[in-house]
């Protein structure tokens, strides 16, 4: 064992398990900023070579890798349309008394086992799944819009995987797929982009005025010339970066999602107090450094560069931007104190895989992709939150792949040491952490999922009412199947508007 490598280990477990809000002294905080410069340096000396990047997202294209057999474990409710909604959609299951299918413990989806699924993708506002596979693409969840891609046959709502073969492409192979709210971007290894679904706010990249804003249910090609090398959808937003490392964005500008310098908003006409904002089309944005990665959360954003410098912008509620503050960013603005390996941007929180930084120069890899990192709401049921990147100490030391971490709209799932692991930063009803059903629906405390020991995972996804792992099928044997049902659903009826209410006669 190299002594000096492990002094170092112990050393920084000590500094960064100090009081967050401590106050040190002025001799105490000077002796930590010689020992940290003074470690900073030994670390980079010790650096390897660098080696030519790679373009590799981490919310659009990961690399998966599946060598084994391979199963996908679901936990959550099943009920997509109130899945979707979150906390909201619980409240109509309770008004409606059906409280809908509902996962405690993961479960292994019986119709893909045979499927040699190979890439999963949902998104924290996102209703849909989209699976790709040895056989080809599948999809299943919300088809409102048509996100599902199936074209002008597909229902409302398929609540298990369909066959969606207009996403073949001859001559092409899908490599990553992003889900918005009601919208799909799928990624092929050409570096081009289709997308279908809801279109009205120019999500779809399509154009930003006329028949461009309406709903696709067949894949449409985006007009973006450059070779794009990784993807991401929001709520009505999509971003991409090409394989040179440009950043693009394009759909709806509130919030300044877009990353353009303004939030483009507008009266809705002359001498009007009632505030509208802008349907955009793809616009380049100025950035410096290679772009690797993007994410897309409801309504903010982030990128990352070749060099780990992480960026956000959009809606700052609760600090979710980590600029210590809570002011809204209308173009990307560098996260300080930590350089990473993976961004994910959920509803009201935003995490990350990486490592602390000492005055811009950042400590060297130990293990796995890094320390979990979050900010935002913490523990939403007790008012907690940090306006800044702070560490996870409930699984600080795991070894995790930035494939096996997952931020839905308001929880946060990963794999690792044989385990699945998750926890909630506002109180979730779904069952989509995975406890078990002797075990809380909802907890602040990263904990165990209900799925044994020995779990082989691969990827891990998580929407706003859902987690599902990707797991190697042999390290799966205990979970309990299901199967979900094969017919498309109706769209929900729809109550009939009344005549309006009678004026009463004045006295």
């Amino acid at each position: 064992t190299n002594p000096t490598s492990q002094s170092s280990r112990h050393l920084r477990r000590a500094l960064l398990c100090s009081p967050l809000n401590a106050r040190p002294s002025t001799s105490s905080a000077r002796m930590a900023e010689n020992v940290l410069g003074a470690l900073a340096d030994l670390q980079e000396e010790s650096k390897p070579e660098p080696k030519e990047g790679t373009n590799e997202a981490v919310s659009s294209v990961i690399k998966v890798e599946t060598p084994n057999a391979t199963s996908v474990l679901f936990c959550g409710s099943a009920d997509f349309a109130a899945a979707a909604k979150g906390a909201s959609g619980k409240a109509q299951q309770k008004k409606d008394g059906a409280n809908g299918e509902e996962f405690r413990a993961p479960v292994i989806i019986a119709s893909l086992n045979d499927k040699k699924v190979r890439y999963l993708s949902v998104g924290p506002s996102a209703g849909h799944i989209v699976a790709l596979t040895g056989e080809g693409t599948y999809a299943w969840g919300l088809n409102g819009n048509g996100q599902l891609g199936l074209g002008a046959k597909g229902g409302y709502v398929h609540p298990g995987p369909v066959r969606a073969k207009l996403w073949d492409v001859d001559g092409d192979t899908p490599i990553a797929v992003a889900a918005g709210n009601r919208h799909t971007l799928v990624l092929y290894a050409s570096g081009t982009i289709l997308s279908c679904g809801a279109g009205e706010r120019a999500q779809l990249g399509l154009g930003h005025k006329g028949a461009a804003l309406n709903d696709q249910n067949k894949p449409q090609k985006v007009p973006i010339e450059a070779k794009v090398a990784c993807i991401a959808a929001g709520h009505d937003y999509s971003l991409c970066a090409d394989e040179g490392g440009a950043l693009y964005s394009w759909g709806w500008s509130e919030y300044g999602k877009l990353g353009t310098g303004t939030d483009g908003s507008y009266n809705t006409r002359d001498s009007s107090i009632k505030i509208t904002y802008t349907a955009t089309d793809i616009s380049k944005i100025p950035m410096e450094g290679k772009i690797i990665q993007v994410s897309a959360g409801k309504h903010h954003a982030a990128c990352l560069t070749d060099e780990g410098l992480g960026y956000t912008w959009g809606d700052n509620g609760y600090g979710k931007l980590g600029h210590r503050d809570q002011k809204q960013r209308n173009a990307p603005t560098r996260v300080q104190g930590a350089r990473f390996s993976t961004l994910l941007c959920g509803d009201v929180s935003t995490a990350g895989l990486g490592w602390p930084e000492y005055q811009g120069r950042p400590f060297s890899k130990q293990s796995g992709d890094g320390l979990v990192w979050v900010w935002g709401v913490l523990k939403g049921s007790n008012g907690e939150g940090a306006t800044h990147p702070v560490p996870n100490y409930d699984v600080q030391g795991w070894a995790i792949d930035k494939s096996n971490f997952a931020l839905g709209g308001t929880h946060c799932a990963l794999s690792g040491e044989g385990a699945g692991v998750a926890w909630a930063f506002s109180p979730v009803a779904f069952g989509q952490l995975g406890f078990g059903p002797n075990g809380v629906k909802s907890s602040h405390t990263a904990n165990k999922m209900d799925v044994g020991e020995g779990l082989v995972a691969r990827q891990v996804v998580a929407s706003v009412g859902q987690t599902h792992l990707l797991v190697d099928s042999e390290t799966a044997k205990g979970v309990e199947t299901w199967e979900p049902p094969t017919e498309p659903l109706p769209a929900p009826a729809t109550k009939p508007r009344g005549p309006p209410p009678k004026k009463k006669a004045r006295s």
